[in-house]
């Protein structure tokens, strides 16, 4: 592959709840409705998920008009437990003030299972964690001050959007190197401590873990948390199963070239919502992970 990636550009839900997660966003996360659609068979078909062919799709967007949250309506998505296989398993957002939300959220659908906290590999980076009606892990992330290695965007709004996409895997190094396979993203490793992670595995709550996070362009990371007792996920096989994954079932990133992209990977054109007529293909990392490629002139 010749092409460089990033920055992320749509994180995908798949869930059985469709007008519950939406409000669930938009009454408590300060995102609001940008379009609703229907999945078309054309792309349920490129997808390889025709059984999803005519599904409600509703796009989100953040207080700066941003549509970056794609919901995808499953009747059969049946949520799974967070942290237990491999795959996508949360979406880093940033925010303006951790805190502050915080308090906005006592009594909402949210599962908080992580109160505030500056994070063990820097006090400049504060953090809390919650679960939503998909069963999608959100980290929302509060950047105090410049991280020394770290391209980090600051919030322009109170809850921006997606800027890490975290995967869970059994070796970092195996799902590190479909991303390596692009030029311009470099990465880098550690071990530390993921106390949501080790609360979910009955682990002592200061174990570390190897860590690798990918560098995209845009100021945009990959963060691959590897835990080897993870159970073998439903999308590790040869072939996609026939319907999504429950929860954060895709995230699409920005490709400036679509043309290295092998041939086992066709390229299909979004047919609608705020990305329609562009390019695109979907690929599978090493964990299972659907990754959607779009053809978009990328910054560095």
């Amino acid at each position: 592959m010749t092409a460089a990636l990033g920055p992320t550009l749509i994180s995908t839900l798949t869930t059985d709840r469709l007008d519950a997660c939406v409000a669930e966003w938009c009454d408590h996360l300060h995102q609001r409705i940008h379009s609703q659609t229907r999945l078309t068979a054309k792309q349920a078909q490129a997808w390889n998920f025709p059984a999803l062919a005519g599904t409600r799709v509703t796009w989100l967007e953040n207080l700066n008009g941003d549509p970056w949250l794609r919901i995808i309506e499953d009747p059969q998505a049946t949520p799974i437990a967070p942290f237990q296989e491999p795959g996508w398993l949360s979406l880093e957002i940033c925010v303006t003030d951790v805190d502050s939300l915080r308090e906005e959220l006592r009594g909402s659908p949210f599962d908080i299972i992580g109160e505030p906290a500056d994070l063990d590999i820097s006090p400049d980076i504060r953090a809390m964690q919650l679960v939503g009606s998909a069963g999608e892990v959100l980290y929302l992330t509060q950047i105090k001050a410049p991280v020394p290695g770290f391209d980090l965007p600051a919030a322009r709004c109170i809850v921006d959007k997606l800027f890490i996409p975290i995967l869970l895997a059994t070796s970092r190094e195996a799902a590190a190197a479909v991303y390596r396979q692009f030029p311009d993203t470099k990465s880098s490793q550690f071990d530390t401590k993921i106390t949501v992670v080790n609360r979910a595995h009955n682990l002592p709550l200061d174990q570390r873990h190897p860590v690798a996070v990918i560098h995209l362009a845009g100021s945009h990371l990959i963060e691959i948390d590897e835990i080897r007792s993870l159970k073998k996920g439903s999308y590790d096989g040869s072939t996609f199963p026939s319907t999504m994954p429950p929860g954060i079932s895709m995230i699409s990133f920005a490709i400036n070239d679509l043309a290295a992209i092998p041939a086992s990977s066709p390229t299909y054109i979004i047919e609608d919502g705020p990305y329609a007529n562009s390019h695109a293909s979907l690929i599978r990392g090493q964990a299972g992970e659907l990754i959607e490629l779009i053809a978009q002139k990328t910054s560095s």
